[in-house]
Parts: C-alpha cells; sequence; structure tokens
C-alpha cells in the first residue's frame, strides 16, 4: 500500500525536542485501553503474546494473554541490541507511561538528520495493555505480515508501505519478553539486529546534575530518565501574564558511556569546555517558537526545534559523553556544560525513571 501521510522528525533537534517534550513519543508502540480477559488477539504457535491484526484502521497489535496477573516491575527492563548497522549511534531513551510501572523501555538509533535512518528498539514485559500502532483506515496489516525467525524463534515481519518507510519486526523470547523494532531496514538487516538483543548490565553511572542554569528554570521530573546505561533531564521555565500567551522554554541534556549522536548535515564549531574540546552546532536565534491557539488566538509558545542549540563533550576521566540541547548562546551552553556536579546523595544503581 502506499504510504499514508505520517510524522516524521525531520531532524536531529525535533527529534531531540521531541525526546523532552513527550517521553512517551518516542518511548513505545501506543497501548489501548487496559484489557479485559480474555483479550482480543489469535493465540500463535510457540508464541505466548496474542496478535491482533485489524483491518478496520490498520491495527497491529500484541496483547498479553493474561493482563490482570501482571504487577508494576521494581526496574526497566535493560534488553537492547549489541549490534547495529554502521554509523548508527544513540540518540535518547524513553519510557512507557502506561500499562503497569516500568513494563517498557525504547532506545532510539539514528545515523543521519533524515527521517529515514531511525531505528527504535521497544522491550515490553508482560502488560495490562496490547501494544501496538493503526497505521491507516482500510489498510490490510494481515496482508502485510511475512513469516520471520530470531534465534530460531517465531517473529514477524511487516513492510508497512510500499516505499520501505516504516517496517517492522515483533518477536518475543522465552521469558516472554515482546520486541519491536521499527525503521526502514529490510527483514534480514532486522533479524540481525534482533540476534544482538541482550540483557546489557552496564556499569551504574555516577548521579550528575547541573550546578547551574538561567534564572528561572526547573526540572521536568516527570520527564527524566535514570538507568545504568543513559541519564536524561529535561528543565523548562513557564513565564505567564495577564492577557498574553503562556510562554514555555525549556532544554534538555542527557549522558552516557556509549558514543552520543551529534548533527551531520552542518559543520559544528569547535569550542572548549573545561579545557576539554566540544562540539558545538548553534540554533537559529531569529526562530520563532511553537504556537498553539484558539479561536485565532495565540494561547502558548514553546521552544521551537529551529531554537534548539547542541553541544557535545566527553569527559577525558570518566569517558562519559554529554550531550546538552538549549534555545541559548554558546556561552551560556558552555557555562552550564561547566558546572555540571556529582551529586553526593545520589547514585542510580538500579534502572528507574527520575522522580
Amino acid at each position: 500500500m502506499k504510504k499514508k501521510p505520517i510524522s516524521l522528525l525531520a531532524g536531529l533537534a525535533a527529534a531531540v525536542l521531541a525526546l523532552s517534550l513527550c517521553t512517551t513519543a518516542l518511548a513505545a508502540p501506543a497501548g489501548k485501553k487496559t484489557l479485559e480477559e480474555p483479550p482480543p488477539g489469535v493465540q500463535i504457535s510457540g508464541r505466548q503474546w496474542l496478535r491482533d491484526l485489524d483491518s478496520t484502521n490498520g491495527g497491529i497489535y500484541y496483547a498479553w494473554p493474561k493482563p490482570k496477573e501482571t504487577r508494576d516491575y521494581d526496574a526497566l527492563p535493560m534488553l537492547r541490541p549489541t549490534w547495529l548497522p554502521e554509523g548508527y549511534l544513540l540518540l535518547g531513551a524513553g519510557v512507557g507511561r502506561e500499562g503497569v510501572r516500568n513494563d517498557s523501555l525504547t532506545w532510539t538509533y539514528v545515523k543521519d538528520e533524515t527521517s529515514g535512518s531511525k531505528i527504535t528498539f521497544t522491550c515490553y514485559r508482560p502488560t495490562n495493555r496490547s501494544r501496538g500502532f493503526s497505521f491507516g483506515v482500510g489498510l490490510d496489516t494481515a496482508s502485510l505480515r511475512r513469516d520471520a525467525a530470531v534465534q530460531g524463534r517465531p517473529a514477524d515481519f511487516y513492510r508497512v508501505y510500499d516505499d520501505g518507510t516504516c517496517n517492522l519486526l515483533v518477536w518475543e523470547d522465552k521469558a516472554g519478553n515482546l520486541f519491536w523494532l521499527r525503521g526502514t531496514q529490510d527483514q534480514a538487516t532486522y533479524e540481525k539486529i534482533a540476534a544482538s538483543v541482550q540483557d546489557v548490565k552496564a556499569e551504574p553511572l555516577p548521579a550528575l546534575g547541573l550546578g547551574w542554569t538561567p534564572e528561572g528554570f526547573t526540572q521536568d521530573t516527570e520527564a527524566g530518565l535514570i538507568t545504568p546505561a543513559i541519564v536524561s533531564e529535561s528543565w523548562n521555565k513557564v513565564t505567564e501574564a495577564e492577557g498574553q500567551p503562556k510562554i514555555t522554554e525549556m532544554f534538555h541534556w542527557f549522558y552516557s558511556r556509549e558514543a552520543l549522536f551529534g548533527p551531520k548535515s552542518t559543520q559544528p564549531e569547535t569550542v572548549k569546555v573545561n579545557g576539554v574540546q566540544a562540539q558545538y552546532w548553534p540554533g537559529d536565534p531569529d526562530a520563532s517558537g511553537s504556537t498553539a491557539a484558539v479561536g485565532g488566538k495565540v494561547i502558548s509558545v514553546t521552544t521551537s526545534a529551529e531554537q534548539i542549540g547542541t553541544l557535545i563533550w566527553t569527559d577525558p576521566e570518566t569517558k562519559i559523553n554529554f550531550r546538552l540541547e538549549a534555545p541559548f548562546d554558546r556561552d551560556t551552553m558552555i557555562r552550564m556544560a561547566e558546572h555540571i556536579t556529582l551529586k553526593a546523595s545520589e547514585n542510580p544503581e538500579t534502572a528507574k525513571p527520575a522522580k
């Protein structure tokens, strides 16, 4: 079937801003409402999750057969790929906010700023909501499915659109974890990525914090993430005045021992962060914020992707990589980076969403 118009992240700034604005947007395939028993779908030989292919809305959904027996998990799953095609680097990670606590985690990797270069991998534990997407009314998803295999276990491969801009691989392991790969790669590449999935036991990252930020900014504790492999924070500043639109400024930063993605389409400026070489890509100082209106009247203005600048550097002692995205000038971002400090009373020894 020809591709329906869908929203894709056109560049790095847009992707990172989406990650900070709505973790669930990148975090996981959407879930239907809380399931009743028995949930919809058909039993598949050799598998535990039920498959529900809904031709009325082009839906591809999977449901755990006993949703009422699921309970909150103490920590997030750390299963993820250990092999990716050449050139792919970590963009970020996101937690599913629906279903039982800590039931899913998504990792996003990109090769360049084009929307077709993104790979997302999601691990789901058994949960009380079905997992999947609706791809468009009239799309016969059953006809799109092809048999696949991951380490000898049955899997489903879907070429959703004729131009190959949305392909899926869905499978599960013996423990009942459900996995989704989504991107533009072919079936053979997906199967190779899937075969590399392991429970990655990373050394916990130190608990770091921003020692200085521009005045008026506070941390958004609902949007953060703490795992042994990656830590992220989102901060915002809200300004409200009578008769004026609500103005929300925001920035996002995270750190990891894994290599972090930086823009490829433009040359960065080489700068110094505490004497260490760093790369800086400026945002557009003349860009406008994103607006929302009711009845033709603008009621809110929020930081836009075009306003976001990027600063990337690596600490030479710890080998930890940092990325800061913010709508500030170069000197302000460098000052923020130079005031990252160790939190004396915290340490992310176990994976958990930031509280």
